[in-house]
């Protein structure tokens, strides 16, 4: 069950966070430069990526773990990965500061913003935070996020000021960050250079153990079906009392290649995976019709997930850059109000 923070709560997290835009880092880091700050050798780290130094927006955004860390080089090897932008956003996870426009806060935002007395004027002065969660709608924070974030800003704030007082160097470009290393008593135990965890997004091919299945797969007749598959994200807020924010759905998507009709398509929950369930689905059509000549995608995530039945069942799998009927059908949602 959601809880929201209390105005104390809020009140520290804005004081913390005021005193970081006093620093200006955005002077001194790219966005992919990124900071750790882990407690101890058992846990992993936080890592921060700092927003502004383009002029745009000014922000930051944080990342637990290496979950974390995987949904941000996501968003870094978008292009390279042929990831819509939709899809790169769904699955972001991570708690961010904005010092953003008036216009781009929520009633709830500016409400928590009178309370405090903070007065902004002008662009890029109004400061807001938003957590991000696959599957659902960037959205307020609730009261156990904003006190992790205000631990999190508090560690940033001394990371900065020992980065700047000690003069430190890291060569960001060649995958290291700036790395601090905090006892439980949030004391300094190092800090300095250090590698990234890794510097490429991680993704796992689905893997079916289900022997008789795989089987049964491989026994399968052909037919002369070119298929599109993909998984993308619905692009609607969906506000629903089992949800404690408002909801993003996934869908799976398969359609014919030839003649741009889809032939079966899923929505899912949030935490639901759509390549698994894309899996699932073109199971279905192999059983019911046959394995197909051809499946074409159009991204490494798809075709992880979707590479092993293809093997199975000696299909080709083709990756491409855009899937027409696919398409279509996708933006037929947007344009009826999903």
């Amino acid at each position: 069950m959601r809880v929201e923070a209390t105005i104390e709560q809020w009140k520290a997290l804005y004081e913390v966070t005021t005193r970081i835009k006093e620093l200006k880092p955005w002077e001194k880091f790219w966005d992919m430069d990124l900071i750790g700050v882990a407690k101890g050798d058992e846990e992993e780290p936080v890592f921060y990526s700092i927003l502004g130094k383009g002029g745009d927006c000014y922000g930051i955004a944080v990342y637990e773990g290496f979950e974390g860390l995987n949904s941000f080089l996501m968003l870094t090897m978008q292009q390279s990965m042929n990831l819509s932008t939709e899809y790169v956003m769904f699955h972001q996870k991570n708690l961010t500061c904005y010092w953003g426009n008036r216009d781009e806060l929520t009633d709830k935002q500016r409400k928590v913003i009178k309370e405090l007395g903070y007065t902004y004027r002008g662009k890029n002065q109004w400061l807001y935070f938003l957590s991000f969660e696959p599957g659902y709608y960037p959205y307020n924070m609730d009261a156990d996020e904003v006190l992790r974030m205000t631990e999190y800003m508090q560690n940033l704030y001394r990371a900065l000021k020992c980065y700047e007082q000690e003069d430190i160097k890291v060569d960001f470009e060649h995958g290291n960050m700036f790395h601090i290393m905090l006892n439980e008593e949030n004391e300094f135990i190092n800090f300095g250079e250090m590698p990234l965890p890794f510097t490429a997004f991680q993704f796992g091919n689905l893997l079916i153990t289900d022997e008789e299945l795989l089987s049964n797969l491989a026994k399968v007749p052909k037919c002369n079906a070119v298929l599109e598959a993909d998984v993308a994200a619905l692009g609607a807020s969906i506000t629903d009392k089992k949800y404690d924010r408002p909801a993003n759905p996934a869908l799976s998507l398969l359609g014919d290649a030839d003649s741009g009709a889809i032939l079966k398509f899923e929505m899912l929950e949030p935490g639901e995976d759509a390549v698994v369930m894309l899996a699932e689905i073109l199971i279905g059509f192999i059983f019911q019709y046959g394995a197909p000549k051809e499946v074409r995608v159009t991204n490494v995530i798809v075709e992880a997930g979707l590479e092993q039945i293809c093997d199975v069942c000696k299909i080709k799998l083709r990756r491409v850059k855009s899937l027409p009927g696919l398409d279509e059908f996708k933006h037929s949602f947007g344009r009826f109000g999903y």
